[in-house]
């Protein structure tokens, strides 16, 4: 993205489908160590995910959204975004939202670590509310995926889920 950005300057994006499982995984595995994201008690890879990825006006990458639309609720697994405060974290959720609701699903689902205070801050602005807390279910999951970070955001220990929701 552009260096000369002003904070919360919103850029100019177009979100689209997104079937590059290779990006994908890779992008996945530079936020927390794995090829998989835990969503609904379950690990998924990014080829079993929906994906939204949305694109600078030059072609390249900004972020890209995984997640499942399951029975009457939608899964969020991720929004990985290169650089925050552009809007482009916004917009991807916003269409998983738009998918959502167009399958006529009750509910928005997400999850996030203990550690991940960016990702609680910007679930909740958007009006999702703290469902659930797992405490150790980072490091059960670790017994199956041991390439999972140990230590989060800011040096806190990554161990425990904090699960997200919001009506449709």
């Amino acid at each position: 993205m552009n260096a000369r950005l002003k904070p919360d300057e919103r850029i100019p994006l177009s979100i689209m489908p997104f079937v590059d499982y290779d990006t994908a995984r890779r992008l996945v595995e530079r936020e927390w160590g794995i090829d998989a994201l835990v969503i609904g008690g379950k690990a998924y890879r990014s080829e079993e995910m929906t994906l939204r990825a949305a694109f600078l006006d030059d072609g390249r990458l900004a972020g890209v959204a995984f997640y499942r639309l399951s029975g009457m609720v939608a899964l969020l697994g991720a929004i990985v975004v290169d650089h925050g405060g552009h809007g482009v974290g916004t917009a991807l959720f916003d269409t998983v939202v738009n998918d959502a609701r167009t399958a006529k699903l009750k509910k928005l689902r997400a999850i996030t670590t203990n550690d991940n205070f960016g990702a609680l801050h910007f679930f909740q602005k958007r009006g999702m509310r703290l469902m659930s807390l797992f405490p150790g279910g980072v490091d059960a999951f670790r017994a199956f995926k041991p390439g999972l970070i140990e230590i989060g955001h800011g040096g806190l220990p990554c161990r425990d889920i904090i699960e997200l929701e919001m009506d449709l």
